[in-house]
């Protein structure tokens, strides 16, 4: 008896298991730790690489890649503790574009908030009505 109760209880967990898989979100893969640490390129499509290259340059001229990763996958800045969600990466990049030599121009924004929100996507961060940038000028 007492192993046809374990049976059972372990075939409901394995398909519970199972039905959340098959409902779980893509994820941001990330590879290597700490300074070393950077976003996996390849699972963006094509034309959101762009973004990527554009955030690798701009970000990593004043942060470790780390720094913003961190924020990407927490939803939380390190520093500031500032929300860092889809309704607050468009100020956030803003903010950064307006530092001095930043060199981030506002061509170079649209491509990083771009691949900014779909970094968020991919992390579970996106918790935004307007995620898809259309309010966009």
């Amino acid at each position: 008896m007492r192993a046809a109760i374990l049976g059972c209880t372990s075939v409901a967990i394995v398909a519970m298991v199972m039905l959340y898989a098959g409902r779980a979100r893509a994820e941001l893969r990330v590879v290597g730790e700490g300074k070393a640490r950077v976003i996996d390129a390849r699972q963006f499509a094509e034309d959101e690489r762009a973004g990527y290259e554009t955030f690798k340059v701009r970000c990593t001229k004043c942060h470790e890649m780390n720094r913003p990763i961190t924020a990407i996958l927490t939803g939380v800045t390190p520093v500031s503790g500032s929300k860092f969600d889809a309704n607050e990466v468009k100020r956030y990049v803003v903010k950064m574009m307006r530092k001095p030599n930043s060199g981030i121009s506002r061509e170079d924004a649209k491509e990083v908030l771009g691949f900014l929100r779909r970094a968020l996507e991919l992390a579970g961060q996106d918790k935004n009505d307007n995620a898809s940038g259309t309010d966009e000028k």
